[in-house]
């Protein structure tokens, strides 16, 4: 019975251990700096979104570009050269995205368009926008929507004005620079 007393003892004492070994661990794990941006509910529902591409928006950003285009669109097509080249100067930002709603009727069309034209930003597959906050379909194309991370939207109109001064619409909140 002593024999029995003491396995039980040390069992415990090493089962103590154990569970004492995981808080300490937990304790251990670093807590988020401070100033570190959370997943924004934007970012939450674009993790979830079917893309096209593998590129995918940064979650934790500030605003978002939501960009309504399609391949079939001329006015489109001869605006996209701009987007890409203004893209290179959104993505060294981490507050910016630009997302992409393909309104092309097939992802065939959607992704040879992409390819076409080098685009390197995300883009989501056609008819797919759906939960996403600040996303409005329907409307004239192309069309740039600025959100913040809340899906509010800061400003619409045609992407050829809005992308002149996209910095002018993403600006930190007043006091929190």
């Amino acid at each position: 019975m002593k024999k029995s007393i003491k396995l039980c003892s040390v069992a415990l004492m090493l089962a103590g251990c154990g569970v004492a070994g995981m808080f300490s661990a937990s304790a251990d794990t670093p807590a988020p700096k401070a100033g570190e941006a959370a997943i924004s509910a934007v970012g939450k529902a674009l993790e979830k979104a079917d893309f096209l591409t593998k590129d995918r928006p940064n979650p934790k950003t500030k605003y978002y570009l939501f960009l309504y285009s399609a391949s079939w669109c001329g006015p489109c097509c001869r605006e996209m050269p701009h987007v890409v080249r203004t893209y290179r100067k959104i993505r060294q930002t981490d507050d910016v995205e630009l997302v992409l709603f393909s309104c092309d009727k097939t992802e065939e069309a959607a992704k040879a368009w992409a390819k076409e034209e080098r685009m390197k930003f995300p883009i989501v597959k056609p008819k797919k926008g759906n939960g996403i906050p600040g996303y409005k379909p329907g409307g004239s194309i192309p069309r740039l929507g600025i959100v913040d991370g809340t899906g509010k939207i800061i400003i619409t109109g045609h992407p050829a004005t809005l992308l002149k001064d996209w910095r002018k619409y993403c600006k930190p909140e007043e006091g929190k620079k």
